[in-house]
């Protein structure tokens, strides 16, 4: 059981609760196809970032990095036909784009950054501009 959901006996909108439970099937496959997990780690001199994005053509996948904001951009795109004595019995289609943006701590150093993607798996590694110290000002 990987979701919950709470049933009110004393619901207001007793048909609308019974519309939303006959779409919720589908309304499960587009959020599943629609997601991207981000694991981020950080050392002292680097950020090493994993996006899980299976099922995506590793030319379909942008990474845009500003300072020290890094956005990932990914179109996905399957279709599914169900086909009896040439006859199809059921076709779905989806297309759409993922994006997720993150605002690390420190700016990163574009010139030495690396992506690769395998597996479904997108792995960033970017290494921290050097020179960037704290600096703390004093007020006159």
């Amino acid at each position: 059981m990987s979701r919950l959901i709470r049933y009110s006996p004393f619901s207001a909108e007793p048909f609308a609760d019974a519309f939303e439970g006959f779409l919720r099937p589908i309304r499960g496959i587009v959020e599943d196809r629609a997601h991207m997990d981000i694991d981020l780690s950080e050392t002292a001199s680097e950020y090493v970032v994993q996006a899980e994005i299976p099922g995506v053509d590793k030319a379909d996948i942008s990474v845009d990095i500003d300072g020290s904001t890094i956005r990932i951009s990914a179109k996905k795109s399957s279709e599914h036909k169900i086909e009896k004595d040439g006859e199809v019995l059921r076709s779905e289609r989806y297309w759409g784009e993922l994006q997720r943006a993150l605002t690390l701590a420190s700016a990163v150093d574009e010139e030495k950054a690396t992506a690769s993607y395998e597996n479904g798996v997108l792995r960033l590694t970017l290494p921290k501009r050097a020179g960037e110290a704290k600096r703390r000002l004093t007020i006159a």
